[in-house]
């Protein structure tokens, strides 16, 4: 409101800074954001600035029958006007004339509700100084404020108080008082989308034997709520259609990388994620996402990157599951899931190139993502890092056991990221899938993970439990690699319990057989870890000698992530 009062136009005679022209403001927003009501009460209360009368009318760019062409609105203003039906043109350029000629030297609002794009309400615009154009849509028309100097307006979700005021002022302050914790949920469920809330909550009010609390659990499941929020009579106040209009309007192409996205197990994605999940170039991908975006169907975010309103997010997963077959879903998330199977173990070997992981065939995907250096690398593997977690839920949910240990794998790279349970939680999603796939040095080795995760949470009996497993695979399998990985968890969990003599024969044997296993990366651990137990005995010569080892081994490998750490160690002897 404060932001449309700023733009009034000067009275006749005001002395003001600001261009004489006409002001236009577009008030652009997804489905069921309010553009309508904002206009509509803004403009009751200001009409008194504009003596010469308002003109109004709803171009109908989204919602039932076709949208209103600029001649049937250009007639509609003239007759308004005083103009008789016989004698306006029959030529739209002709009534616009007429129209910016009977307004000039007056000072008109005009509301120009539900365009559908630029060319449906260019013809319309007055041509002199005085008016003030109010234009609401679910397309950002970008055009008018580039070439007409429009001012944009975008509106977005209430903000959680906001959220609750609409609803009080429905429910009555007593009764949302009374259930306040229900209350906050349908907040969430609802995403504060003002139609959702006002759905939800006049459902509540309505009907008196319904608790908002049993509207919440009717709200609850995922596959239902937009169900729950269409059951209104009237299409103008059921999300399901609201959204419809939108979607309906969209070119082809546009409307299946909108389903495909919804397809999308994680917060947000980024333009090579999105082609991959569509199956396109990211060239091609790009206008299609810029457009979905300027009719605020997907949102643009920090960094290049798009997110859903989780109601959208829901919608555009129906539409999916009711216009593209089963297989052609599948293939999509195939396809995405490979990509950041992909993209992971690329960035790992930018981040550790000392480390080889043997134990996962990576899928190339249909076009690669090149991670060029180790701050590269860094930063893609920290801002996926909760798209690879929720990829990983997504596999294990649906029983994709492969592409889940891949994931879990996938996920590693990130573990220094997120908190120790987390990593715990993650690895065992992928030890269950491991055990039905038979993927033996798989499972050995995450619950190797998994045990020193467990070391550094203190939990001694739990990390003990899965060293002793992953001890008794590495016989069975005969992999020198596991003996001296589960030798070096044993020694770093006596580390952690300050039982330095005992760690110290762990990682003396693990020291004697890592010679020559993989690219060296284990002798480079166990050298840090010795330190570590020679400074808790207080010998610190050898601690230094075995720091400056694994130092010079970092180094020598290239290994800037175990340098930092190599660093610590020598720092802590000296």
């Amino acid at each position: 409101m404060a932001a449309l009062d700023a733009l009034i136009p000067p009275d006749p005679g005001q002395d003001d800074e600001r261009p004489q022209s006409v002001v236009i403001t577009a008030v652009d927003g997804a489905g069921g954001m309010g553009k309508t009501a904002l206009a509509l009460h803004w403009a009751h209360r200001i009409q008194r600035r504009f003596p010469d009368g308002t003109l109004h009318v709803n171009l109908r760019g989204y919602g039932p029958g076709e949208p209103a062409t600029a001649a049937e609105a250009l007639g509609g203003f003239l007759r308004a006007l005083g103009v008789a039906a016989r004698a306006v043109p029959a030529d739209v350029e002709m009534q616009a004339g007429l129209l910016r000629s009977m307004l000039a030297d007056k000072r008109v609002l005009m509301v120009l509700d539900n365009a559908y794009s630029v060319e449906q309400v260019r013809p319309l615009l007055p041509g002199t100084a005085g008016c003030m154009v109010v234009i609401t849509s679910r397309d950002s028309l970008t055009g008018l404020v580039v070439t007409d100097a429009a001012y944009r307006l975008t509106l977005d979700l209430l903000t959680p108080p906001e959220a609750l005021d609409l609803i009080t002022g429905i429910l009555g302050a007593e009764r949302a008082a009374a259930e306040r914790d229900a209350v906050n949920e349908l907040v969430r469920l609802c995403t504060r989308l003002p139609l959702a809330l006002r759905v939800a909550a006049s459902r509540a009010a309505v009907h008196s034997h319904l608790t908002v609390a049993e509207v919440v659990s009717e709200l609850a499941d995922d596959r239902t709520r937009l169900d729950v929020l269409s059951e209104f009579a009237d299409e103008r106040a059921a999300v399901r259609a609201v959204f419809d209009w939108s979607y309906r309007r969209l070119p082809p192409e546009q409307a299946q990388l909108f389903r495909r996205l919804g397809l999308h197990p994680g917060p947000d994605l980024s333009l090579p994620a999105a082609a991959a999940l569509a199956g396109l170039s990211p060239a091609d991908a790009r206008p299609l996402l810029a457009a979905l975006a300027d009719a605020h169907l997907i949102e643009p975010v920090a960094g290049g990157r798009y997110r859903f309103h989780d109601l959208l997010r829901t919608y555009a997963a129906d539409q999916a599951l009711h216009h593209d077959t089963g297989d052609d879903r599948d293939q999509a998330l195939d396809a995405v899931l490979t990509w950041y199977i992909h993209t992971a173990h690329a960035a790992d070997r930018k981040l550790y190139p000392a480390q080889t992981r043997p134990w996962d065939v990576v899928a190339e995907p249909a076009r690669p993502y090149p991670i060029g250096d180790f701050d590269h690398a860094l930063a893609w593997l920290s801002t996926e890092r909760d798209n690879l977690i929720a990829a990983l839920h997504y596999a294990a949910e649906h029983r994709l056991d492969r592409r889940t240990v891949s994931l879990t794998i996938a996920c590693a790279f990130t573990a220094t990221t997120v908190s120790w349970q987390t990593w715990i939680d993650i690895v065992t999603v992928g030890l269950m899938a491991a055990c039905r796939v038979g993927g033996h040095i798989q499972e050995a080795q995450l619950l190797a993970h998994r045990g020193s995760a467990a070391t550094y949470l203190h939990r001694w009996e739990q990390a003990a439990v899965d060293l002793d497993r992953v001890e008794a695979m590495a016989r069975d399998l005969g992999d020198d690699e596991l003996r001296v990985w589960v030798l070096n968890d044993r020694g770093l969990l006596l580390l952690k319990q300050r039982r330095f003599e005992n760690a110290l024969r762990y990682l003396d044997e693990a020291l004697s057989l890592s010679r020559g296993i993989d690219t060296g990366r284990w002798e480079v651990v166990i050298e840090g870890n010795l330190s570590a137990a020679y400074v808790g005995l207080g010998r610190y010569r050898e601690a230094l000698d075995h720091g400056q080892r694994g130092l010079s081994l970092r180094r020598k490998a290239g290994d800037r992530a175990g340098e930092s750490g190599a660093i610590t160690d020598v720092a802590r002897a000296q």
